[in-house]
């Protein structure tokens, strides 16, 4: 044991001695406002691996429908992994003049769907998240509804968390009556 003056001395001496052996990287640690180095790595697969599937329930359910209303609801399905977000885009095959179709956001308000930009239908920790998650649509129309559809969607599905996740990007259909 030292004395009581020694224990104070030794911090001191053992920071004078980092600062004369590391002076530049010390001082862009102390003075910079991020770390000086930050490694990161995300594996994001370009595919499936081989026996895993992709796939959404194309067979929408409808929920309510009436004359320039659809609330439809299709199930969208990982494999065996938990989808952590969702988001969606409208298809580029939708015609402009067509109906709007929204889908219902992570605030579980309906938001407008374009081919442009995506919404985020689902935002859930992935310990709170399922294999088949459900995601709601609305087509509304000045005109009326018919009754068989193809509504064009891309998907982009996000499975895990934190340094380790993947993300898939897949174009599919939303059927509305009519055979498959």
């Amino acid at each position: 044991m030292g004395t009581p003056s020694q224990l104070y001395l030794l911090p001191s001496v053992t920071a004078m001695a980092l600062v004369f052996a590391a002076p530049h990287s010390l001082a862009g640690q102390i003075s910079g406002a991020r770390p000086a180095a930050v490694s990161l790595t995300v594996v994001v697969p370009p595919r499936l691996p081989l026996g895993a599937s992709l796939a959404s329930d194309e067979r929408a359910t409808v929920l309510h429908r009436d004359a320039t209303t659809l609330d439809l609801e299709a199930m969208i399905e990982l494999a065996n992994r938990t989808a952590s977000r969702i988001e969606v885009r409208l298809g580029r095959s939708w015609p402009t003049d067509a109906a709007r179709v929204l889908v219902r956001n992570q605030n579980g308000q309906f938001e407008l769907l374009d081919d442009t930009s995506r919404v985020v239908a689902v935002d859930t920790p992935p310990s709170f998240s399922r294999t088949r998650t459900a995601v709601q649509f609305r087509i509304a129309s000045n005109r009326p509804i018919p009754t068989t559809m193809t509504v064009p969607v891309e998907y982009r599905i996000t499975v895990g968390a934190a340094d380790q996740i993947a993300v898939y990007t897949y174009p599919s259909v939303i059927q509305l009556g009519g055979a498959q």
